[in-house]
This record gives C-alpha cells, structure tokens and sequence, in this order.
C-alpha cells in the first residue's frame, strides 16, 4: 500500500506552512532545520504549548527520531516533495532546493486550489522525485476517483485502503476491473470488509491501524478539493458504514480523468533527451494553462518545443485534451534543469563549504549569495563614539548574554532610529568591528555614498537605510550601491579598486530575497561588481561577538563580500 505521512489535519494549513518556509528560504538550499525554524517564526507549528524559539528548544534532541518538529517538517517534506514543491539536491536526499511549480503555487496566493488539483492529479509513482517502497505504477488520487466512479460513485476508507491504494497498477482495463471486483466483494456485509482489511495487513506485514492512519492525507485532500463528500452508504445486508461520494466536482475531474492524455514516467525516460526537455515544457505550461494561468508571456517557448514533444508524442497535439504529467513531480533534478535552464541551480555539500557548481545559476538557488561569516582575532579602533556604543552593547548583554538576543534587543532599541541617527550607529559598529569607518555630511555633494568602510586602507563604499525610510530593503538600495562604486571608481578621492564590495546596510533585508538576488548576480556577470548586503542583525551580532569574545569579521571577507552576510 502506498505509504502517505500525515503531518497535518487540513490542506489549507498545509500549503500554510509551505508558504511560509518558501518566503523565509527560497534562494536557498535548505535542511529540515532550516524548515522547522521558518515555520516556526511563522507561528505554524509548536513544540510542548511553545511557540518561537523556546519551540525550537523544547523540540530539539540529539536523537533527532525523537525531535517532534524536526520529523513533522520531515513528513511536510515528503509530502512538498511528492506534489513537486521541493526538490531533494544531488548532495543529499535532506537537502532541498524549492521548485518553480512550488514557486508558481505561491504566486497563486489565494487563488491556489486550480493549480492544488493539478498537483494532486501529477502524483504518479514510480517518481525520481521520492523513493517509494515497493514497485507500484499509480496514479493514485486519478485512481481513486476512477475507482470511485466504478463503485457506485463512493468509497469507504477501508474501501480505499484494499482497492485503488493497494493496486500494483492502474494502467489498463483490467486493472480497474480488478479493484471494482474487491470493492463489489468487499460490500456484501462489514465482516467481508474486515476480512478483506486483515488479509491485506497480514500479507503486507502493517498493523491494520497503520494502514488508516496511511490514508488521513488522502482523505483530506479529496475533502478538502471538494472531490467528495461524508455519506451513509450501505452493505448489500442493509448495514450501514461511512463513506465518501463523489460530488459533482468529482465527477467532472473523474471525467477528465478518462480523457487525459496520462504519461508516465518510463514513457518519458524511454525518449531522447531533446524530446524529453521538449515533452516536459509542453507538459508544466499546459498543466499551468489549465490551472487558470497566463501563459501567454511563455507561449512562444511552448510553440518552439511543441513539434519535437508532438513528435515523441502524438497525443501532445491534441491540445483540448488534459495532459496527466508534470516534470517537478515526476522527472529527476538533471532533467528539470535541462527542461527549464532559468532554474538551473548549484549546491552547497553538507560536509564541505565549497559550492559544487551542477549548472548555471538561477532562480531556484542562491546558497553563494548566503555568506557566513569568518571570525578572526579583532583589531580595537579608538573612537569615544564606538567606545559608548561598546558600553550601550556590553549593558544589553547583562539582560541578554548570548549574542544573537543581544542583537535583537540592540535592533528592537534602534527601531525608531533617523538617518541621522542611524547612519553614525552603523559607522560606529564597524569601528568596534576594527575597521576605520564614517558617514558622509549633509551637504558634501562629491561623497555620493552615505558612509565608507576602510579595509587594508582601501575604501568600501556603503549605502544606508534607517529603519525610518524602509523598515526592509528594498531592491532600489542595489541600484544605488551600484552607482556608489561606479562614482566612486570614476571620480577617485579614496583608494579603491574595482575588485572590492560596495556594501549595503539596512534595518531587515527581505524574508523573499529573490528580486535582491537576481539583481546582484546580474551586476557581477555584466561589470564584475561585488555587492554585500548586511542587515543590523548581523552587524549587532557581530559587535556583541566582539565585545564578549573579541572576534570579528575576516577583513578579506569583507572586503568582497557578494550576497547576504548571514549569521
């Protein structure tokens, strides 16, 4: 029987917390933990009556079998993976990346439950995406409502459980005769479903109780689709037992079910790899275009791949017909990066800090830009102001020791700060960091930057925003980081070379760091541009680091820094 985990009661709740863990991660290749802790953050999950980080604490464990948040995210990852959310990367099977069909769900918002039904009728296993135990050819949510509408329109848990979840296929008449033949057989009174349900766990080797507890996922999302609805069936002896029918809603999918051009896997694999990229494109956008979605901006994409997908094909050139495939959950990493090169991606091993590039950069991973600080010895710069600072930050660390909380009561303090409060704070924090750094002064029209940092006597241009001119950054600060080094370079009066960063401080940097991402990848491919982004966060963590344990930030580090510092 196909084994569904059941992290959660209602599929509203769970497109939820893949919303939440796709806004705090996407750009990333990211672990479970990094999962539990979005989610977290996003008030969705709790751990013993706690919420935030005390939920986190309360969780942990070293054993992480026994970790109740860390094996929930896992169960949502199984599942996000399965709809072809989440893709394992070639490092590790923990390691995820989010997909553009994840990304495109998002986008939907709201409107979600088209494109929510596309996905459920693309699970189809065997799959590249997810190991299954055992060797079934399913299509199990099509199946079911197929098995459904054979069955008198209903079907039971149990019922579900011995037919269309059990079937080793699905493919071909005889297949569906089979399971309708066992339903039949099973309805003649509930001793013949009980004993039915025994053999099956008995010749399966699972509790009967596990074998449920198999389906709770299921039944939610033919629940919640609206594909079904709670009945009072009865057995052939008059007895009744509880059910679901199909609704008219299911009946129409059931429908479209019979007339879908329904490709597998091995069908897909079994051709060249042109046709195969071509087969995939043609697939996703028709898949998206009978969501609801534009997919004109893509249109002449699909048109240039069709010819080869009707080719390998024929069936593709019937374009009234519902295509059952989609690559994201069916095909392999390298092959969905071939199909969609704008989300070709590279990955961070988990035992080495190296990225082993796999492909072209895109959209999908960004774990270069995401650059964690290297602590080195520090060097003590003699400022009054940096001294004060220094006392205002060792004065929190009494009320909060451990450096990132004292990073966060320094941010909540500054929160209301001005420019003209908030440009010398950060000048400020770099000094105690051991780097010589200062504002520009109103009014001095050549500095075109709002302070600069020396590294090695060479100026690194930065551009600040106070927490009262954008509480988060906004893509425009890239824009304005670039033209500091472009009028820096060109107008001279500080040492420099094109090689360092211009960098950029603000109060918050975006929890969706997409757009940022983008635009500094595309400034260092079109004129080598190195630019840094450093929220408070980060900078406050790192002074009280260097207050408590005299360490700061490697100056070549910072120097060229590219992406996010990300403490």
């Amino acid at each position: 029987m196909l084994r569904f985990p059941n992290p959660g009661s209602t599929i509203s709740n769970f497109v939820a917390v893949y919303t939440a863990a796709f806004k705090a991660l996407n750009g990333r290749v990211v672990g479970l933990d990094d999962i539990v802790r979005a989610v977290v953050n996003a008030n969705l999950a709790t751990s013993s009556g706690y919420v935030g980080e005390e939920a986190v604490n309360r969780s942990t464990r070293e054993d992480r079998s026994r970790d109740p948040l860390y094996n929930q995210m896992k169960m949502y990852a199984e599942l996000f993976r399965t709809m072809g959310w989440l893709h394992p990367t070639a490092a590790s099977s923990l390691r995820y990346t989010f997909t553009l069909l994840g990304e495109q769900l998002v986008a939907a918002g709201q409107e979600n439950w088209p494109l929510l039904h596309q996905c459920v009728l693309g699970i189809a296993y065997p799959t590249r995406v997810l190991t299954v135990m055992g060797d079934a050819e399913l299509r199990p949510f099509a199946f079911i409502l197929k098995t459904m509408k054979a069955s008198g329109g209903h079907l039971s848990r149990d019922e579900m459980i011995i037919g269309p979840l059990s079937a080793a296929t699905d493919l071909g008449a005889s297949a569906l005769a089979s399971v309708e033949a066992k339903i039949v057989a099973s309805r003649k009174d509930q001793a013949a479903l009980d004993a039915a349900m025994a053999d099956l766990s008995q010749s399966r080797g699972i509790q009967e109780n596990t074998l449920k507890n198999y389906t709770r996922w299921p039944i939610a999302v033919l629940r919640d689709s609206g594909w079904v609805e709670p009945i009072k069936a009865r057995f052939r002896d008059g007895q009744k037992y509880n059910a679901f029918a199909l609704t008219e809603s299911g009946i129409k999918t059931a429908m479209v079910i019979d007339s879908a051009i329904d490709l597998r896997l091995s069908t897909v694999e079994a051709l060249d790899q042109p046709s195969r990229d071509a087969v995939a494109v043609v697939s996703h956008f028709r898949m998206l275009d009978q969501a609801g979605f534009d997919i004109s901006p893509v249109q002449e994409r699909v048109d240039s791949a069709l010819p080869l997908a009707v080719a390998a094909v024929p069936s593709l050139a019937d374009a009234s017909r519902t295509i059952l495939f989609s690559p994201f959950q069916s095909l392999s990493l390298d092959d969905t990066q071939r199909a969609f090169p704008g989300n070709l991606i590279s990955v961070r091993t988990d035992k080495a800090a190296e990225v082993t590039a796999i492909g072209q950069v895109g959209r999908d991973d960004r774990s270069h830009l995401f650059v964690a600080p290297k602590l080195v010895p520090a060097e003590r710069q003699a400022s009054a102001e940096a001294d004060a600072l220094r006392s205002e930050l060792i004065a929190i660390m009494t009320e909060a020791p451990d450096p990132k909380d004292a990073a966060a009561l320094f941010c909540l303090r500054h929160s209301k700060d001005t420019k003209e409060v908030f440009y010398p704070l950060v000048t400020h924090l770099f000094q105690i960091l051991g780097f010589p750094s200062d504002y520009s002064r109103a009014g001095v029209n050549y500095q075109r930057w709002d302070a600069c940092v020396w590294v090695q006597g060479y100026a690194l241009p930065v551009e600040i925003k106070s927490p009262t001119e954008e509480v988060v950054l906004a893509t425009k600060a890239i824009r304005q980081a670039l033209e500091n080094k472009v009028v820096l370079l060109s107008r001279g009066g500080l040492e420099t070379t094109r090689e360092l960063s211009s960098l950029i401080v603000g109060f918050r940097v975006p929890n969706e760091r997409g757009d940022m991402s983008n635009l500094i990848d595309n400034v260092f491919d079109a004129f080598g541009f190195r630019l840094g982004v450093i929220d408070l966060g980060s900078l406050a963590y790192l002074a009280a680091r260097c207050v408590r344990d005299g360490v700061s930030i490697d100056a070549d580090q910072l120097a060229h820094l590219r992406g996010f510092l990300d403490v």
